[in-house]
């Protein structure tokens, strides 16, 4: 093996954050991008494998170290292969871990509710008087960044976290539900990689109190911090509560119980972090709802909400929650990624479910459950997100709400949830759909 030789392993904006760290902090490494597909924004002069011509220089042990992006299947048959001749692989996380070993950190995790709980965690620091930054998942590659004075918070999927050999001194976990199979290789190697945020016992570990699977896989820890447990920061009907007293909370801007339940994560860990005063009285003034997640705009006089982040079913439990009292029509279905739908369907059989819209592939399951309860209200397949929303607006009462909360990713018909949630908004606002 050239041990001389690395590899950047996908080039986006990971991928472009640690080339240019290798090449500020490892000038003894000749570096070569490897790509799945042909890219045109390669620096001038870089070396570019692409495809095949990739996958055989990995396999062949080609390169001492391998810097891989986070969507890159870390099960990936060609890096056991290449592992076996020697290669060391690695992620931009790691390197920034490696090269802060003196920083302060908080790891947020969980299939849903880990954007949320991050962002809360990184506004309570700031008003409680830290020096902060957020990083990872949310958009920002870390390898970009140095740390924070005080804390650095990182977003980490369980893409990041399936290779994660650092720790954070804080780790929290939101929930656990079935999702992201295939990249894992199955529901319970998912389970296992998020729960590599606690891999470290000396990381104070804080989790979920009320989930079971949570709970089920933490309780024998000894350093954990539980939330949503009476004796702690806690969600009651609807309201944030420390033990028996309910806590004040200043312009939260967000819909729902499970925001709550949120909020109590990110006041158990920003006190853990030092933020003092939060049993008594939460500030959010100033913090802003995330793009596609119940974000509501109005669309003909229509109340719209766009949800499009919701990609298990549990996240469009909390959607129609958050809308008990008002006319919905929801618009359902997208990748089929063996969700288990029989407790949304239980679910919108006792909701205000004006009409469900239901798209390709999922949509089919959806309905076929819904059937099998005798559910009375209209159901309406759409082929495409466009024709889906225009039968939205033929079914919505005046006052209800059209709600898109898929309960199922976007790739059937787009890249992401955030295309899914911008073409809702651009067609829920066009013209065309004016009465």
């Amino acid at each position: 093996m050239a041990s001389s030789e690395a590899a950047i392993w996908g080039y986006g904006r990971e991928g472009q954050a640690a080339l240019a760290h290798l090449k500020e902090t490892r000038d003894d490494l000749t570096l070569v991008i490897l790509n799945d597909t042909p890219i045109t924004d390669a620096p001038a002069g870089a070396h570019v494998l692409v495809g095949d011509s990739a996958k055989d220089a990995l396999i062949s042990g080609r390169f001492a170290l391998v810097v891989k992006s986070p969507g890159i299947s870390l099960y990936r048959p060609e890096i056991a292969q290449a592992k076996a001749k020697g290669t060391r692989f690695t992620s931009g996380t790691n390197l920034w871990f490696e090269a802060h070993p003196q920083a302060r950190t908080i790891a947020v995790t969980g299939t849903k509710g880990k954007s949320t709980v991050s962002r809360l965690i990184h506004h309570l620091l700031v008003k409680g008087g830290f020096d902060a930054k957020l990083l990872g998942n949310v958009g920002v590659a870390a390898l970009s960044e140095k740390p924070a004075r005080d804390w650095t918070v990182f977003e980490l999927s369980s893409y990041q976290l399936a290779d994660f050999d650092f720790s954070a001194d804080i780790g929290v976990l939101t929930n656990l539900y079935p999702e992201h199979a295939p990249w894992h290789g199955g529901v319970e190697t998912y389970y296992r990689d998020k729960l590599n945020i606690f891999r470290d016992p000396k990381t104070r570990a804080i989790a979920n109190h009320a989930h079971a699977d949570v709970f089920a896989r933490v309780k024998d820890r000894t350093n954990v911090i539980w939330f949503n447990e009476e004796n702690g920061f806690h969600e009651k009907g609807g309201k944030l509560f420390f033990g028996t007293r309910e806590v004040p909370v200043t312009d939260f801007a967000l819909r729902g119980a499970h925001n709550i339940a949120n909020l109590a994560a990110a006041c158990t860990a920003a006190e853990q972090a030092g933020v003092t005063g939060l049993r008594e009285r939460v500030d959010m003034t100033g913090f802003e709802q995330l793009a596609h997640r119940l974000e509501e705009f109005v669309a003909h006089g229509i109340t719209c909400v766009d949800d499009s982040i919701s990609t298990v079913p549990q996240a469009t439990l909390a959607a129609l929650a958050a809308y008990a009292e008002r006319e919905t029509v929801l618009i359902a279905g997208g990748s089929d990624r063996g969700q288990d739908y029989d407790e949304l369907a239980d679910a919108l059989m006792r909701a205000k479910i004006a009409a469900l819209v239901l798209l390709p592939v999922t949509g089919a399951r959806l309905r076929a459950a819904l059937e099998k309860r005798g559910a009375a209200f209209p159901m309406v397949d759409a082929a495409k997100l466009a024709e889906a929303v225009a039968q939205a607006f033929a079914h919505v009462p005046e006052d209800g709400v059209v709600l898109l909360s898929p309960a199922a990713p976007s790739f059937e018909e787009f890249r992401n949830f955030e295309e899914r949630g911008e073409a809702f908004k651009a067609t829920s606002l066009s013209s065309s759909l004016r009465a």
